[in-house]
């Protein structure tokens, strides 16, 4: 699956504030889905590492998505990022190709949802992204959905397209660094394991700026339908601190388009 530019909200990204970071984007279905929630997670390598942070998002069992989402957590489950060393999505992850076992389910294209191979992989990324924005690892590159997907927590996820949209972290701590998945019936849940070197603390804004959209009839068989919703403007602050003294706040700016009410006829 491969995304242009205009899959990416041009004026959304990340703005850090004393330092490079950035935010993040993807393709996702848009399911009706419990508001994500952090839960315990699962227990992590036998090695004497701590848990540096986790996240759990939810989605609907029996979804098309479902078979791309525990590909991709397959993928990344156990993998080991060294210090100093950048974890890239897609190349860790690969191709989104059938031939790999993924599937057509819903991704989104600008302001609209069709069926495309690979569809749901964003979970993956977004699930991660938020272990790793939790953990206060430094964030490279990620880009934010143009429309806001009710899995994630708003301006908190990360898009990835084969090849050119990647989500990519730096491992800036003083030791190795393994992820774990886990794939339940209706849950994924990514951890990250290694020494810690920040404590965080997080805050989101209200939504501001919104934004309307239209509707419209599609007859074509690519169609997913929509309920439609309000674009708007959110900003996620992290603050790292580093035995009681703050090292650095960063800025997290998402812009989401409005999304039109699809009503599809070719089905």
């Amino acid at each position: 699956m491969a995304l242009g530019a205009g899959y990416i909200a041009t004026n959304g990204g990340t703005q850090a504030l004393g330092s490079g970071l950035g935010s993040g984007s993807g393709s996702d279905q848009r399911r009706p889905a419990d508001s994500p929630r952090a839960r315990p997670m699962i227990a992590g390598p036998q090695d004497g590492s701590q848990k540096l942070a986790g996240y759990t998002t939810r989605f609907k069992p029996g979804e098309a998505r479902v078979q791309n989402i525990r590909i991709g957590a397959k993928a990344i489950d156990g993998y080991v990022v060294k210090p100093g060393r950048a974890f890239s999505f897609n190349k860790v992850v690969g191709p989104r190709s059938a031939s790999r076992g993924y599937v057509s389910a819903p991704t989104i294209v600008g302001s609209r949802l069709v069926d495309d191979l690979g569809g749901g992989i964003c979970q993956v990324s977004a699930t991660l992204w938020n272990a790793v924005f939790q953990a206060g690892l430094k964030i490279t590159e990620s880009h934010p959905h143009t429309l806001w997907m009710p899995e994630y927590p708003q301006g908190r996820e990360a898009a990835v397209a084969w090849p050119s949209l990647d989500f990519v972290w730096r491992n800036d701590s003083a030791g190795p660094i393994r992820l774990r998945t886990e794939v339940t019936a209706d849950t994924l849940t990514v951890s990250l394991w290694g020494t810690p070197k920040y404590q965080v603390k997080t805050v989101t804004s209200k939504r501001y700026g919104y934004t309307r959209a239209g509707t419209f009839v599609d007859a074509s068989r690519r169609c997913v339908p929509m309920p439609g919703g309000p674009g708007f403007q959110i900003d996620v602050y992290r603050t790292l601190s580093h035995q009681g003294r703050m090292i650095r706040r960063d800025r997290f700016h998402t812009v989401y388009q409005p999304e039109p009410k699809v009503t599809c006829t070719g089905r």
